[in-house]
């Protein structure tokens, strides 16, 4: 693939600069007198990816590359958008994608062009950087629950949920394993998101889609496809296969520990299950609707501030270094999480785990990105948990449901 050229790189920077004139043209001046540095913040399992590329990049440009080790989570994006305007932050930063809408919005973070390499990105990975038809970050990695089955108890593969609960079921009888599924949930909070590949075989998506794939803040998720959903969620609370105090850590440990054959988890499981040396594979997550079942997709991507302090290198690094299938390799080897380029993905070596993540990410969903989701989780989990725990009538919780969260959309 061809690189973007440097000097359009430049003269983009350069226009949005122009465009925004709070923004500071130190950066630019900098790369007059001098190559200058750029900071990227990202954690310690990206760091020594990033210092590999950062040395190719170096001796191409001059720019120094200096890092700040700082895991992402809220306090570190509330602090990147209070300090980017100030100077003070960093000119890159890594974070999951669904931190998108609060940066675009607060004007923190500037468009990236990935060019000819777009090609390279899955559509998931290249849509969950898009904020109000713009392209923002480079994608690097990619996450999403799917099915793990223990191949020592069974080599069944379920074509629905409710086979898979049957199999389940056989197996408690058979070999005296104590649950037909885990699958972590939380007894104050519920859990949505390992739920969302079930929902979604019911029609019910959280949200409305453009033609284009972007997220509007018009909700889906009630009437006739909400109702089957809460439906079947109070049979699996009823029959006791589903259990609201079923917390991450009894969820994992059951299923390394041979007490349960199926496991709904993400990739992030991966480290236990082969340090444990169990015998697994990588599986879709059966419908228990009649449509396809549609995980989440979490997008880890960099981001380019737009207050940089050497904006044309921050640039430079983020669209023409790491878009390069090195790059995501590297950064693949270095955090284990299953790349966002297929062509990293297309060469991925003995790791079919990982690789079976990356293909069913394909056919989810990209976590909604906009404003509007964050009314939706606290509504969202305690009903699935009232639901699941019997505590009244499905359909009247999940239309109550509804209600709050337009409420406080509106």
């Amino acid at each position: 693939m061809k690189r973007i050229p440097r000097t359009a790189v430049a003269a983009a920077a350069v226009l949005l600069l122009a465009g925004c004139s709070s923004a500071p043209t130190a950066g630019v001046a900098g790369l007059a007198g001098g190559p200058g540095s750029i900071r990227i913040q990202a954690g310690d399992d990206e760091i020594p990816a990033l210092r590999e590329i950062a040395a190719d990049f170096t001796a191409d440009s001059g720019v120094e590359v200096e890092f700040v080790q700082r895991e992402v989570n809220a306090q570190a994006i509330s602090n990147f958008i209070s300090q980017a305007p100030t100077g003070q932050a960093p000119d890159i930063i890594v974070s999951p994608h669904d931190n998108l809408g609060q940066l675009a919005s607060n004007g923190v973070v500037v468009p990236v062009e990935l060019g000819e390499r777009a090609a390279d990105f899955s559509a998931n990975a290249r849509d969950a950087v898009v904020y109000d038809g713009v392209s923002y970050g480079v994608p690097y990695a990619i996450e999403n629950v799917a099915l793990l089955r223990n191949n020592e108890l069974t080599t069944e593969d379920p074509a629905s949920f409710d086979e898979l609960r049957a199999v389940g079921h056989r197996l408690m009888d058979e070999q005296g394993i104590e649950y037909p599924f885990t699958v972590s949930q939380s007894a104050e909070a519920g859990d949505p998101y390992h739920l969302y590949a079930l929902q979604t075989s019911f029609g019910a998506e959280v949200f409305e889609r453009t033609e284009e794939g972007e997220y509007t803040g018009t909700l889906t998720m009630g009437g006739p496809d909400g109702h089957a959903f809460a439906r079947y969620l109070q049979d699996l609370g009823r029959s006791g296969d589903l259990r609201t105090s079923m917390s991450p850590d009894i969820a994992k440990e059951s299923f390394l520990t041979g007490e349960s054959a199926f496991h709904l988890g993400g990739p992030w499981e991966l480290t236990d299950v082969e340090a444990a040396g169990m015998d697994v594979s990588v599986l879709p997550v059966p419908p228990a609707g009649d449509e396809q079942s549609r995980p989440f997709v979490g997008v880890q991507a960099f981001f380019v501030n737009a207050h940089a302090a050497n904006p044309v290198a921050a640039q430079d690094f983020a669209a023409n270094y790491l878009t390069r299938p090195e790059a995501q390799t590297a950064l693949y080897e270095s955090t284990g999480r299953p790349p966002a380029s297929q062509v990293a993905v297309d060469r991925m070596q003995g790791d079919p785990l990982r690789s079976a993540y990356a293909r069913i990410a394909e056919s989810g969903l990209p976590m909604p990105a906009i404003p509007e989701m964050g009314a939706v989780w606290s509504f969202w989990g305690t009903t699935e948990n009232a639901v699941v725990d019997g505590r009244g009538d499905p359909v009247e919780l999940w239309d109550r449901m509804i209600d709050n969260i337009e409420g406080q959309i509106s």
